[in-house]
């Protein structure tokens, strides 16, 4: 049975990390007062951000592992990667022994087709029990879907 403030439970035959807690990231009645503050036909932009915050709520899920995956098996099927594995368990690593969430570094899979680019992307999304995003570069233009800012 998973802990009360704990959501998504990763099976330990996975090899996972749990993950998804509920955080607080604001107090309602500060953003209200605030919101009231405001002098009214003025800062508009600032006002939608407060309303929106308001509407929403404080509560976010945070990702923050409760300890370090097991990530042997994967040096050993991922010869190609272990300076990239290297840097992911320090993330993890700092992450488990701060107050801080999960935040891995962006990752630009560069190489000539199959060295296991996206073997190595779908290994380490279920490694940390997410998803994974495939963008196929030979046929990429938009700068905009490049840059992340595609929804």
């Amino acid at each position: 049975m998973p802990a009360a403030n704990e959501l998504v439970t990763v099976s330990p035959a996975r090899s996972g990390i749990p993950i998804a807690r509920m955080r607080s990231l604001y107090r309602v009645d500060d953003v209200g007062a605030r919101l009231d503050k405001l002098p009214q036909k003025e800062h508009e932009s600032l006002r939608s951000t407060y309303e929106r915050m308001l509407e929403k709520g404080p509560e976010r899920f945070q990702v923050k592992p409760s300890g370090l995956p097991v990530m042997e098996h994967l040096y050993d099927e991922l010869p190609n990667f272990v300076e990239v594995l290297d840097d992911i368990r320090r993330q993890l690593a700092l992450c488990e022994d701060s107050r801080d969430a999960l935040e891995i570094t962006p990752l630009l899979l560069l190489g000539p087709p199959g060295v296991g680019k996206t073997h190595f992307a779908r290994a380490l999304s279920v490694l940390l029990g997410t998803g994974m995003g495939f963008l196929s570069m030979s046929s990429m233009t938009a700068g905009w879907v490049l840059s992340g800012a595609s929804s």
